[in-house]
């Protein structure tokens, strides 16, 4: 696990951070934060915040076959974080405001078919860290587990312009924002 503070210049920071608090992105309202308003998912409906999809190779499971780039300005605007664009599977950017109701968030694995690492560039601070657990690995055991089974291995708390990356295959979950602010961070997956 690699986690690098001030990662960015605050130039290309708040160019970011300007960008997705603004009016551009095409924010979507999604019910389960980590899987999108679509499906039956046995941890719950009920993790509400907004995501804005950005990139998808249609590499990943259930994902459409072909290469996507939903939005190029965004695309262009977080190039300064982007590691290696030839192994880019999947960027999304999701939004967590305190709504909803006060659960866990559903662990997970972004790219359950293919071995990969996760980033995470986080655009505001929050009391709502990331936990990233011992599990892992795509067994499918790990999916009838509750948010109480899984063991936090490592807990990320999201300040401004801090860069996290960790092998995609840890399960792991985002957190209720208990506070005011909204939880605001980059999520960037690539195939190892």
């Amino acid at each position: 696990m690699q986690i690098t503070d001030n990662a960015l210049s605050p130039v290309e920071f708040k160019t970011i951070l300007n960008y997705f608090t603004s009016e551009a992105p095409n924010w979507k309202f999604v019910t389960n934060v980590t899987h999108g308003s679509v499906g039956n998912y046995a941890h719950g409906r009920e993790q509400w915040g907004f995501a804005c999809s950005i990139y998808d190779s249609g590499k990943g499971i259930g994902r459409n076959s072909t290469e996507e780039i939903k939005d190029r300005t965004a695309l262009k605007i977080i190039e300064p974080i982007i590691i290696d664009k030839n192994k880019l599977l999947r960027v999304r950017v999701g939004m967590i405001l305190n709504t909803g109701p006060d659960k866990p968030h559903t662990p997970h694995i972004d790219q359950p078919s293919i071995e990969h690492w996760s980033q995470l560039y986080y655009l505001t601070s929050s009391d709502a860290p990331t936990n990233i657990f011992e599990e892992y690995g795509p067994d499918e055991k790990y999916n009838a587990f509750k948010h109480e089974d899984f063991t936090i291995k490592f807990q990320s708390k999201p300040e401004p312009n801090r860069m996290v990356v960790f092998d995609g295959w840890h399960w792991h979950s985002s957190s209720h924002v208990h506070g005011p602010e909204m939880r605001l961070s980059v999520n960037i997956n690539y195939a190892k």
